[in-house]
């Protein structure tokens, strides 16, 4: 990647400079600069060179370039800059045919004209250039959910890439798990060398690793055949993206057909920072757009209908539509040793790369409570889902989480009702009590269905008092003889009360079952009379697995 003499010499600033010979070749591309101040100078010419000259070694060799020419030195330079009037009046024809013949175009140039601002001019041509073509538009509308920017944007960089340097170019995201290549070529370099996606920034292979700049943590790898060091080998250049200290993703520019010169690794710095931007912007977005919409949820929880207007107020500023439908849970972060929301840029990280981050949204309540939504649309149409789905997902979460937080532990209530944000408040309670009361009755679990409550929904028992009755009765359950008069209170409880048709269900003597009640009488003081008493007694018995 360079810039061609043609485009160079349009500029305002080369306006004095003038074409002598070797006009056919304009259309050459410059990818560096060498000086020709020795008359062997140009034995160490790579090709593609815009030699500069002030005319004083030729002056002092006439015959250097012709010998240049002979030698095949000077074929593959682009072009030569002449410094006018002071060492070299005129070229001799021989020369100029030369230049003629080997279509490198022949350059006079003013002599005032000091080495260090033309090679300024000139790189600043190709970063001009350069940047133009790497443009990424702001879009001020971006959304959290809008993967089609970032995917746009990527795209759209990776071609400009490998258009403009004949590099292809790659890119893979760590928390998508997703690659993005600039054209089918980079993937099927890969597989032509047996790599996979991880080595190139793992390699299984031997391989030889040079930085190319410290700041950005920009190298060049190199694999090499340990049994055929002058054989085929393939290299890379790589350089990670970083948010927060945390790599996001891979910029990979493949050397496929040999090394990037100079001011295709400009090109590359150019790219990186325009990706840098886009994960950036999309970052600052998603912490804008999660703060934003964690206030409006705070704002619906409190809701009353004189707030009306500020709700859907909110709700417009923040692209939200009220009337979508969502299904609700609620987290809380068990460990008293981390307050979850001070952890929040970790926390949304590990949501984004799980699969609830693709159907949901999260917000805070406080420190260790939180609110999952996911959208009833993308949930029936995004993934097979079943009634075991959302607890697929939330254990998903789980493992996400324990990567980056060893020791916190996320309990949840699921509310799998499908509600509008309107209805938020109530499907935040349900989830709620789903929680607590979950905890006491399925303590093994630590995920939890507002179903799973069953009769417990319609009534309530203060949380003290069900964590002694259940405590009493999981005691008892301690002996097995206890057992067996719990299944009988049970099935006596379920026959209204009835000795008879328990003694039919159980297969055993009316006055079996008699003396069981008796005990159990003896063990659990139960009030009769009291038809709540008796349900409370009987929904607990369920749930104790008898």
């Amino acid at each position: 990647m360079g810039i061609a003499v043609k485009e160079l010499l349009t500029l305002e600033y080369f306006k004095d400079y003038h074409v002598i010979a070797g006009k056919s070749g304009l259309h050459k591309e410059i990818q560096g600069k060498t000086l020709l101040e020795a008359p062997d100078a140009l034995r160490w010419a790579k090709g593609k060179e815009l030699v500069l000259s002030s005319g004083y070694v030729l002056a002092q060799e006439p015959d250097c370039l012709e010998e240049a020419f002979k030698s095949g030195s000077m074929q593959g330079t682009a072009a030569m800059m002449i410094k006018r009037g002071r060492y070299l009046d005129e070229i001799p024809q021989r020369l100029i045919d030369l230049f003629d013949q080997y279509e490198i175009p022949r350059i006079s140039m003013p002599f005032s004209v000091p080495w260090m601002e033309l090679m300024s001019q000139i790189n600043t041509a190709v970063m001009n250039r350069t940047i133009r073509r790497f443009k990424v538009h702001s879009n001020n509308h971006l959304q959290v959910s809008d993967q089609s920017y970032k995917v746009q944007k990527i795209n759209k960089i990776l071609r400009a890439v490998e258009v403009e340097m004949k590099f292809p170019a790659f890119i893979y995201d760590l928390a998508e798990e997703k690659s993005y290549y600039s054209s089918p070529d980079f993937k099927r370099i890969t597989e032509s060398f047996g790599l996979s996606e991880s080595d190139y920034w793992e390699p299984s292979m031997p391989y030889t690793k040079h930085t190319l700049c410290d700041y950005i943590n920009m190298a060049r790898i190199r694999l090499i055949n340990p049994g055929n060091l002058e054989g085929p080998r393939v290299s890379w250049i790589i350089i990670p993206i970083v948010m927060e200290d945390i790599v996001q993703a891979y910029f990979v520019v493949m050397e496929s057909r040999e090394f990037i010169d100079y001011y295709d690794e400009f090109a590359i710095r150019i790219a990186f920072l325009t990706l840098q931007g886009v994960y950036e912007q999309i970052m600052i977005a998603e912490n804008m757009g999660n703060i934003g919409f964690e206030n409006f949820i705070h704002l619906a929880l409190d809701y009353t209908e004189k707030d009306a207007k500020k709700l859907f107020y909110q709700a417009n500023i923040q692209g939200i539509s009220v009337n979508t439908a969502y299904q609700y849970i609620v987290f809380h972060q068990c460990n008293e040793g981390y307050n979850a929301r001070n952890e929040r840029n970790t926390f949304l990280e590990a949501f984004q790369q799980s699969k609830l981050g693709k159907i949901g949204k999260i917000a805070f309540l406080d420190e260790n409570d939180g609110l999952i939504l996911l959208e009833a649309e993308k949930i029936h149409n995004s993934i097979p889902w079943t009634k075991d789905t959302t607890t697929e997902l939330l254990k998903e979460f789980q493992r996400y989480i324990g990567l980056k937080f060893a020791d916190m532990k996320l309990e949840f209530g699921i509310c799998q009702e499908e509600k509008t944000l309107l209805e938020v408040r109530e499907c935040v309670k349900k989830c709620q009590k789903v929680l607590k009361m979950g905890s006491i009755i399925f303590p093994e679990n630590d995920i939890w269905e507002y179903e799973m409550l069953g009769p417990l929904t319609w009534i309530e028992i203060p949380e003290n008092e069900l964590k002694e009755m259940l405590r009493k009765y999981r005691e008892m359950m301690e002996e097995e003889k206890n057992i067996e008069l719990l299944k009988t209170l049970k099935i006596y409880l379920e026959n209204n009360m009835n000795y008879s048709v328990t003694a039919e269900k159980m297969y055993v003597h009316i006055n079996t079952i008699r003396k069981r009640i008796d005990k159990v009488n003896d063990l659990v003081k139960i009030d009769w009379e009291d038809h709540v008493d008796r349900l409370k007694m009987e929904i607990l018995l369920q749930f104790l697995g008898l």
